[in-house]
């Protein structure tokens, strides 16, 4: 069960723009970080900043398959309902929309590449 505490230190967290885009990209599917680079077009401090934050509040899991580092959404943990209640209820901002559209293309190079 959550604490009104740990609510506030989530919506604290996710009050922050990349973080929300971090989570609306990986609402559709796991990543890398060099992958979440490219398709929001900052660099790897800000997004490594970023996940930190949101691994440390169990926001988002990860794992190692070889030297890359896979991020992925953490449905199981107690803050599941609000990321699902962000993804389902504003994944259709424009922003979001256009961070999808990255995705997308970013998918395709990466498949010829």
């Amino acid at each position: 069960m959550v604490t009104v505490k740990q609510l506030r230190q989530v919506l604290k967290v996710l009050a922050e723009d990349t973080r929300l885009r971090i989570i609306n990209l990986l609402g559709k599917r796991e990543l890398t970080v060099s992958s979440i680079c490219d398709i929001l077009e900052i660099s790897q401090p800000t997004v490594s900043k970023h996940l930190v934050r949101l691994r440390l509040l169990k926001v988002v899991k990860d794992k190692r398959v070889g030297n890359f580092v896979y991020y992925r959404l953490n449905l199981e943990s107690d803050q599941n309902q609000i990321i699902k209640f962000i993804l389902k209820n504003f994944g259709n901002l424009e922003k979001f929309q256009k961070d999808f559209k990255a995705l997308v293309l970013h998918e395709k190079k990466s498949s010829k590449g």
